[in-house]
């Protein structure tokens, strides 16, 4: 009975992170070319490399949201892979490490997704800016 308490009350650092590691304002990353393109769960990951402004090569990983979500904005699993050229726009960690959540991606035929719905009112998500 202890344990299973224990368990129970344990359950809550298992829920579900919010946006509070990113900051509120996304960059952009022109021409980044994809390295790796998971479709996961519980959140997809893109990985690019992206030669910043002193000419040094970056990893970057970003964070988008679960499958199903990701879907109803189109994405699906064979959106890009490596070798595509991209230009991202995402909210890095507060951190600085080279991770982030991905907030849109441009394709090199000038078609755009975002990890949410642009035509829906602004959300009241952390890392939702217009």
């Amino acid at each position: 009975v202890l344990v299973v308490g224990l368990l129970a009350m344990g359950s809550p650092l298992f829920a579900h992170h919010g946006d509070a590691a990113y900051v509120d304002k996304a960059i952009e990353l022109k021409g980044a070319v994809v390295t790796e393109y998971r479709w996961m769960n519980p959140h997809s990951l893109i990985r690019i490399r992206h030669t910043n402004e002193k000419g040094e090569s970056q990893e970057w990983t970003m964070e988008m949201g679960s499958t199903p979500s990701m879907t109803t904005l189109g994405f699906s699993k064979y959106t890009m892979k490596p070798g595509d050229v991209v230009t991202v726009m995402l909210y890095p960690t507060k951190n600085g490490t080279s991770v982030g959540r991905m907030h849109q991606i441009t394709f090199v035929d000038g078609s755009k997704l975002f990890d949410m719905d642009p035509t829906e009112p602004p959300s009241k998500r952390a890392d939702y800016k217009k």
